[in-house]
């Protein structure tokens, strides 16, 4: 009974939230009454940007869905874990039925490092991602931009994904550890030299 009661509680206020933010960003976004969100999902549309959500929608806390002058579409049925980000300056389109484990990013955007200009005004690259149905995105994942994910393909952990997977693929990254043992010399006292 508590539980049903925390859950009608939770819809409640995230209705609320969706309005409210549907009222800040009238014609940038859009999305179904039926969303259950942490209170503390921050929803930005910037610069005649576009964010489409389907329904049942489900985030834990600080999940951030920016957009900044791109387009954002994500399906329904979508689960995203603490801290992730979804950032777009040209277009993320996100299937059905996808998780993302907790701080997972996802960008459509680098910056442009072969400008002339300094780093900090040296602009944008944009490419389009695309992820398919029922993706898992493992915890700590990057997804950078140019990005496509088939449907149903797993992502390991703490990945750093850019190109073309094609559907059903798992991906890990594996990483070889290097070990050495500490070198232990004594300690020489310097003195100081007026």
């Amino acid at each position: 009974m508590k539980r049903k009661i925390s859950l009608y509680v939770r819809s409640i206020l995230t209705l609320v939230h969706i309005a409210f933010v549907k009222i800040l960003n009238i014609s940038g976004f859009t999305s179904a009454a039926v969303q259950d969100f942490s209170l503390t999902t921050r929803i930005s549309v910037n610069e005649k940007g576009i964010i489409s959500l389907k329904k049942h929608i489900h985030t834990r806390r600080n999940v951030t869905f920016e957009s900044d002058g791109g387009m954002i579409e994500i399906g329904e049925g979508c689960f995203f874990n603490n801290g992730c980000m979804v950032v777009s300056k040209e277009h993320i389109k996100i299937g059905k039925n996808t998780s993302f484990g907790p701080n997972v990013l996802v960008y459509d955007h680098d910056h442009n490092i072969h400008s002339a200009e300094d780093i900090h005004d040296s602009g944008f690259v944009t490419s389009p991602v695309v992820i398919g149905d029922n993706v898992w995105i493992g915890a700590n994942s990057v997804i950078l931009r140019g990005s496509v994910i088939g449907s149903g393909c797993v992502i390991g952990a703490g990945s750093v994904i850019k190109g073309t997977y094609p559907p059903d693929s798992v991906i890990i990254q594996k990483r070889s550890n290097e070990v050495m043992e500490r070198n232990h010399r004594e300690r020489r006292d310097v003195q100081e030299v007026d």
